[in-house]
């Protein structure tokens, strides 16, 4: 993706804070593992300050108790310029991670 920088702090409720603070532009996780616990309460922060929260390939995350825990296809947040960043990721790494 090509980014400016890369900033390193833990956990997705802390990322999203990032975001809307405006330290950073993408929340990018590009991996299996996250867990649905991790993203469910910063994806509803985040989307009630206009931001948006998916898997790497766009699709909206599900909650309900019949889904896996993990959210096996990545993460990818941002609270401006979500088509931008989501345009970015490569391929490859779509290719990776599977819904």
């Amino acid at each position: 993706m090509n980014p400016d920088d890369v900033l390193r702090v833990g956990g997705a409720g802390n990322k999203i804070i990032q975001l809307i603070e405006g330290k950073a532009s993408a929340y990018v996780f590009a991996s299996p593992g996250c867990k649905k616990w991790d993203t469910c309460a910063p994806e509803v922060i985040l989307h009630a300050v206009g931001g948006k929260l998916t898997d790497i390939h766009g699709n909206a995350l599900r909650y309900n108790k019949e889904v896996k825990h993990m959210n096996s296809a990545g993460v990818l947040a941002t609270l401006r310029n979500y088509d931008y960043y989501a345009s970015r990721v490569p391929e490859s790494v779509k290719n990776a991670l599977v819904p």
